[in-house]
């Protein structure tokens, strides 16, 4: 871990005030590792990014990389029982993803005249955990309600890593189509792990069964509270597992960049 920052570190002292700019987006599809998140989903979405360099000729620069994603979404229904026996069934919309944001060194290999360029990028940042919870009314109007209808969860942590992939000068690879130097292709392939444990919602290895007024009120558990209409009183159930593991995934990207 110590070289890593002390590569990251030279790399940054390495950039003086000059100008060359890029900014664009990528497509990121980032795969959990099982034997490390048994219980993760593989995350796909939509990223940005903007890299600052110190020299045209110069093959460093610092990047800075943010992504929005999604790994499960789907309503299912849900039955809850209550102390004296009675049963309320109602939907349960699932809504959960994971956002980046990653500041690195990217340093570019061959020289710049080339038309397709590899590059290494060592980075540190963050990684977010979210998810939304929406319990619906139930049809039965003497039966029991939600009074957290609402219920999110997130969670934040530093991971760090790196990148490794290439560049494509379109106007180089179709100099006919394109005349502009300054748009460029890039794929690329991603190891990130976290400092620390993540916890997180998946709605895709949760198990049906009957929710009982037992509710745990264990870090293990996401709780709601429903009031019976009948009688007024007000009871927990447990609406979502929560799973605590270290983070540790591999992702690709391919995204367009111009440079200024």
């Amino acid at each position: 871990m110590r070289s890593f920052l002390l590569f990251f570190l030279v790399g940054i002292s390495g950039i003086t005030f000059s100008q060359q700019t890029r900014l664009g987006f990528f497509l990121p599809i980032d795969f959990p590792v099982k034997s490390t998140m048994p219980y993760m989903s593989t995350t796909g979405g939509i990223g940005f990014t903007g890299a600052y360099s110190p020299f045209f000729s110069a093959p460093v620069s610092l990047e800075l990389k943010a992504n929005l994603g999604g790994y499960s979404s789907r309503t299912v229904a849900q039955t809850y029982q209550f102390d004296d026996g009675s049963q309320t069934t109602t939907d349960v919309t699932y809504s959960s993803g994971m956002n980046k944001m990653l500041i690195g060194t990217k340093i570019m290999m061959g020289g710049d005249y080339r038309t397709i360029r590899g590059y290494l990028t060592p980075q540190i940042g963050t990684a977010r955990f979210r998810s939304k919870i929406t319990v619906a009314d139930p049809e039965d109007q003497d039966g029991c309600h939600p009074l957290d209808s609402d219920i999110r969860q997130k969670d934040r942590g530093w991971i760090y890593g790196g990148e490794i992939g290439a560049e494509i000068v379109l106007s180089r690879l179709l100099p006919n189509q394109v005349s502009d130097e300054g748009h460029t292709l890039f794929l690329s392939a991603s190891y990130l792990r976290g400092f620390d444990h993540f916890e997180y919602v998946n709605v895709k290895y949760m198990t049906d069964e009957v929710h009982t007024t037992m509710a745990t009120h264990t870090t293990a558990d996401l709780n709601a509270r429903f009031i019976n209409l009948s009688t007024n009183n007000i009871h927990e159930h447990k609406v979502a597992e929560l799973y605590h593991t270290p983070f540790e995934m591999i992702g690709i990207q391919i995204g367009y960049v111009y440079r200024f």
